[in-house]
């Protein structure tokens, strides 16, 4: 994706795979019905989503040439409900979600199903992955695959994937940090911060 005007990245699709079945649908976020499955999701955490989604579709108003597919990378999905999100309700074009943990697969394919994978008009809307959130950053940024909104919602500082996330931001493109997990972002993360006397 070295334009701005390229399709979805080119991800390897696995036509063996069968349907995944439809998601329970236990939880609803702001009309957006999912499953978090086994994932950790705090409900409490819904305006900082509702921030993301709301920037996210600032952002692609705003954007030089909105005839461009807008093209969203969620680091750290989780269950995928930032990712479902950005698709019902930021009006991207793709998403790429990822997290670490493959256990979570099916929940957020699940998820995500929803949405064609592939429509007929045959461009990708989304994609599911479960690398490390640097890598996958540094992969994107050496294919030349740029994204317009990447969202990165870490346990713990944000600071390890600053760098990675620049390198496949589009120039102009929007960087969301944020930590689910509030506390540790906060430096509150357990006992160790007390000082003792």
């Amino acid at each position: 994706m070295a334009s701005a005007s390229a399709a979805a990245p080119a991800v390897s699709f696995q036509p063996g795979r069968r349907a995944p079945p439809p998601p329970r649908c236990t939880h609803s976020e702001r009309g957006v019905s999912f499953d978090p499955g086994a994932a950790f999701y705090r409900s409490d955490s819904a305006p900082g989503r509702d921030l993301a989604v709301l920037a996210a579709t600032l952002h692609r108003r705003r954007r030089p040439d909105p005839s461009a597919p807008f093209l969203c990378l969620d680091a750290m999905c989780g269950s995928g409900v930032r990712a479902l999100r950005y698709l019902a309700q930021a009006g991207a074009d793709f998403v790429w979600a990822n997290d670490a943990s493959d256990a979570l697969h099916p929940v957020i394919v699940g998820n995500l199903s929803r949405f064609e994978p592939v429509p007929p008009d045959g461009q990708r809307r989304w994609v599911v992955s479960h690398l490390d959130a640097t890598r996958l950053l540094a992969e994107r940024y050496l294919r030349r695959e740029y994204f317009d909104v990447i969202d990165v919602d870490s346990f713990g500082s944000e600071a390890e994937y600053i760098r990675a996330a620049f390198l496949a931001l589009k120039i102009g493109g929007l960087l969301y940090l944020t930590s689910t997990d509030w506390r540790s972002a906060r430096g509150y993360g357990g006992k160790w911060w007390r000082i003792r006397n």
